[in-house]
């Protein structure tokens, strides 16, 4: 059975945690207010509806 790696990361505006699945468990992360140009990332909207960027290294 394969587990699934995840993280705990803090929305940049209010800070509200989400969980956050990654690629593997060596993948650092980068919160960003906006989007970036390239780079494999996944969209988060926290529960008080702010949307911010979260990029896997």
């Amino acid at each position: 059975m394969q587990t699934v790696a995840t993280k705990v990361v803090t929305c940049p505006h209010c800070g509200d945690e989400a969980s956050v699945s990654l690629p593997s468990e060596e993948t650092d992360l980068q919160v960003r207010h906006s989007i970036a140009a390239f780079g494999e990332y996944t969209t988060i909207t926290c529960s008080n509806g702010h949307t911010y960027w979260v990029y896997f290294c």
